[in-house]
């Protein structure tokens, strides 16, 4: 089953196209490709049984771990110099193991306390970076291709909804490494570890770098971007809606994120300074992927070159690099089959790289400048009344309704009486597992919805709403959701 991870399969096939469309390589190109589908497919086979660290007692999970990181070093030590050494880290295998796309979100949240609950610091420590610098490099890569689909700009109100309501789960499992993260660096500057205190910082602004102003300025609304309703939130054996075990350590991995990026925006804005993109040069806010797995696939492909580099690795993507890994990375679709137009629109974006930094580095300047200033953005509140408590909802008269735009619904009768928009029922269920909503509730004829694009446009710009009529269920789960805007 095809599961977006390496298929040497499919990369053989796509080898073989290259060829029927320039010439077949001699004896040696052959069997060096096959040399690296054969490494590419034990990469693949370690992806999957890194995941199975777990699967006996937790207190071997190390002791595992350390067997796969000895295994995949046995395999760079007996491959020919002219092999590409696709990864180099074990650890880094976790995050590459769940880059791929799936309707099930719950199991990576068990992974994460997991990894929290049974390794060392050091090991959970080197698989966050790798999490949150994949996670950022997908989100970054997304907001280049809706910009070049679409023709918009960087900054355009509709990217920033889509990027902030399309996300959740990455920006759920983000701030889940920001945390340990950040009091890493936290320890590394006391410890006075430059060296360590710069990687980290770089990790750092890499996970944040897809929408540094939420992730810095704006944790009132990234909190609530960051709730998945089906996940986190439940309801007891009294029928009290509460938030579900993972919603609970998430709230509080919530509020400790707040605390430490409140504490050391001014130390990271210092930092940040070290990673500005140099023309010429390589920056890993420039590079362009999918998946973290197409990163390995880009390598395997290269391969049917001679020429091609071998001596990078996934984990040098998302570092700087001077001139020779500007060309590595500019060079993965450089194949001779490739059309040339179709070449350049991934060459690498020097100016969006530079775009990507400055957003970082504005934001984290605004953050210290306000917080100096001891000023706050001023943020939008939701009210939540009853239909039948009359007087609330009288004395609540001034105060907006919530525009019909962020209410979706598949029940005509609610659609017909200009409650909701029209919302298909397959997509509303679909973009509910995804996370796009607030709230949502079934109906007698369908389901409704309320969407977080009221998140940025109404409460991000300052306006206060109201919601009159909410099941009472469906109204508990709002407050669960978003217990700093109302």
């Amino acid at each position: 089953m095809h599961n977006d991870l390496v298929d040497p399969g499919e990369m053989m096939k796509r080898g073989f196209h290259l060829w029927r469309q320039t010439r077949w390589p001699g004896r040696n190109g052959r069997v060096r490709y096959a040399h690296t589908l054969f490494n590419s497919y034990l990469i693949r086979c370690l992806e999957l049984l890194i995941m199975r660290l777990w699967d006996a007692e937790s207190g071997s999970a190390a002791n595992r771990l350390a067997q796969i990181q000895e295994m995949l070093e046995q395999l760079w030590k007996n491959s020919p110099a002219d092999q590409p050494v696709l990864v180099r880290d074990a650890r880094w295998l976790i995050p590459l193991a769940q880059s791929p796309t799936t309707d099930e979100l719950a199991p990576y949240f068990e992974v994460a306390e997991k990894i929290a609950q049974t390794l060392a610091d050091e090991d959970r420590t080197e698989i966050h970076k790798a999490s949150v610098q994949m996670a950022g490099g997908h989100l970054r890569s997304q907001l280049r291709h809706y910009i070049l689909k679409n023709g918009v700009a960087l900054d355009e109100n509709s990217l920033v909804l889509t990027a902030r309501s399309t996300n959740a789960l990455d920006l759920a499992l983000t701030i889940q490494g920001l945390v340990p993260l950040l009091k890493a660096y936290e320890h590394a500057r006391h410890s006075g570890n430059q060296h360590h205190q710069l990687e980290l910082a770089s990790a750092i602004c890499q996970g944040i770098s897809a929408d540094p102003e939420l992730f810095v300025n704006r944790l009132d609304l990234l909190g609530a971007y960051s709730m998945i309703e089906h996940l986190f939130i439940t309801t007891d054996h009294e029928g009290r809606v509460v938030y579900t075990p993972v919603g609970r350590r998430h709230v509080q991995l919530l509020e400790e994120y707040a605390g430490l990026i409140s504490l050391l925006s001014k130390r990271l804005h210092e930092d940040c300074g070290h990673f500005r993109p140099v023309d010429g040069t390589y920056s890993p806010y420039g590079v362009i992927f999918g998946f973290s797995s197409n990163l390995t696939e880009h390598m395997t492909l290269k391969a049917l070159q001679p020429d091609a580099m071998t001596h990078f690795t996934l984990e040098d993507v998302f570092t700087d690099g001077s001139a020779d890994k500007l060309a590595w990375v500019s060079g993965w679709r450089k194949l001779p089959h490739i059309e040339p137009g179709v070449q350049r629109l991934f060459d690498y974006p020097q100016q969006f790289a530079e775009a990507m930094f400055n957003r970082i580095e504005h934001a984290l300047r605004r953050s210290v400048a306000e917080g100096e200033a001891n000023t706050e953005v001023q943020t939008g509140r939701l009210f939540i009344l009853p239909s039948d408590d009359l007087e609330a909802v009288s004395k609540a008269s001034l105060i907006a309704d919530l525009p019909v735009q962020y209410i979706g619904s598949s029940d005509p009768q609610i659609v017909a009486a200009h409650k909701a928009h029209s919302y298909d029922q397959d997509r509303l269920l679909h973009d509910r597992q995804e996370g796009m909503f607030l709230v949502s509730y079934q109906t007698s004829g369908g389901w409704v919805a309320v969407t977080k694009d009221l998140l940025t446009d109404v409460l991000g710009a300052g306006r206060a709403v109201k919601i009159v009529g909410l099941p009472s269920a469906a109204a508990a789960v709002l407050k669960l959701m978003c217990p700093d805007l109302l």
